[in-house]
């Protein structure tokens, strides 16, 4: 048992003689005297290597101020007795033959900070964010991403670029053919004859964004548009951002049904930087944030957008770095009983709306219907972070 000294509750401990006792050869044994407060005697016989010799000498040698009172429990009369005593009241041991025990060496005071073993950096990074989260619901806007008018290049900097935060721009695709043009049946008409790289049996693979390369294969775009036209809802395939195929003869020409962001974009199209998407009904892009800032523009169709504030990304299962094990969808709360706490914000988005995804924002994506974006890479600003 143990002795709580603040309120004297006594915490079952049951410390008994070692087994090997009865079996050992009465000349192994050591003849121990146990004198108590009081006046009062115990002799028993233990194994030099007895746990219980170790707890005794333990609790003699140990200041007062710096032990837990323990009740040790002595068996006497063959094992048909106890004696009870807590350790607080024992004043010497005496032992026949004498005993060499090791002597424990004092810990070395502390002399300077660097000595000081530091707090695990995780942990105090989990608390700084949760700090950060709890701040940042104090805004009367939270939750809330405005859908605006562009402004200039350096309103946007400073007002949403360097503040990390999410905004809708209502008008940057007004000057796009792609916003009249673009559709299932103009992409069969026009590039049904061109080979794209496309994503398929998605459904067969919970990870299959990690694993998408084993998931990649070429088909005709034409064969593509009818297979999405006629399937149905479903996240089976998928032409997403990592396909390519905007450096595929025969498919960079839709680039000129595009234009650039001039105050926030470089001014030039780069088919590295310029993500095609396009698939059914039901395609979903797993929880995941971009390394870099992007713009998710909006051509035909509607996705729904779920999007989580970096501050709470210790609540998101994360692996490979920018990954989650959440899926939004079906969240796991009996796996993952922590998401009770997250805040999720959910958008719309439809042809025509620029979605500006800040650096370290969580975000999964669903298509409401067939359909088509873009995604530009190549911002103006510094835009290179090392994860």
């Amino acid at each position: 048992m143990k002795v709580d000294r603040g309120t004297e509750t006594m915490i079952a401990e049951q410390i008994n003689v070692d087994s090997a006792i009865a079996t050992a050869d009465d000349s192994q044994l050591v003849q121990v005297m146990l004198m108590l407060d009081g006046g009062h005697q115990c002799e028993i016989a233990l194994m030099p290597d007895s746990p219980l010799l170790g707890e005794l000498f333990q609790a003699l040698t140990t200041e007062p101020e710096k032990s837990e009172n323990k009740l040790f429990q002595i068996p006497i009369e063959e094992g048909n007795g106890a004696l009870y005593f807590p350790s607080a009241s024992l004043v010497a041991i005496a032992t026949d033959p004498a005993v060499s025990l090791p002597i424990p060496e004092k810990p070395k005071p502390l002399e300077t900070r660097e000595d000081i073993e530091p707090d695990d950096p995780v942990q105090q990074l989990e608390c700084q964010l949760n700090i950060y989260h709890k701040l940042e619901k104090l805004s009367p806007n939270y939750g809330k991403i405005e859908r605006i008018p562009h402004v200039s290049g350096q309103e946007f900097l400073e007002r949403f670029y360097i503040r990390n935060k999410p905004v809708i721009f209502t008008d940057l695709m007004d000057n796009w053919k792609a916003l009249s043009l673009w559709n299932p049946q103009y992409f069969k008409e026009k590039y049904g004859h061109v080979t794209v790289g496309a994503q398929f049996n998605r459904e067969s693979n919970e990870q299959y964004e990690w694993y998408r390369e084993k998931h990649q294969k070429m088909v005709l775009f034409g064969e593509f548009v009818d297979q999405v036209l006629q399937g149905g809802e479903t996240n089976d395939y998928y032409i997403g951002a990592y396909n390519g195929n905007f450096s595929r003869e025969g498919f960079k020409r839709l680039l000129d049904d595009i234009e650039l962001f001039p105050e926030y974009l470089t001014d030039t199209k780069d088919p590295h930087k310029t993500a095609f998407w396009f698939g059914p009904s039901g395609a979903i892009t797993p929880l995941h944030f971009d390394i870099l800032n992007t713009f998710l523009c909006q051509v035909y169709g509607r996705k729904r957008v779920r999007l989580i504030s970096p501050n709470q990304k210790h609540l998101l299962s994360v692996y490979g770095k920018c990954y989650s094990n959440i899926d939004l969808e079906n969240p796991n709360l009996e796996r993952y009983p922590q998401l009770k706490d997250l805040d999720i914000m959910e958008i719309t988005i439809g042809p025509g709306d620029v979605l500006f995804l800040p650096v370290g924002w969580w975000h999964q994506v669903r298509s409401l219907e067939v359909s088509i974006s873009i995604s530009y890479l190549n911002l103006a600003f510094e835009n290179t972070f090392n994860f």
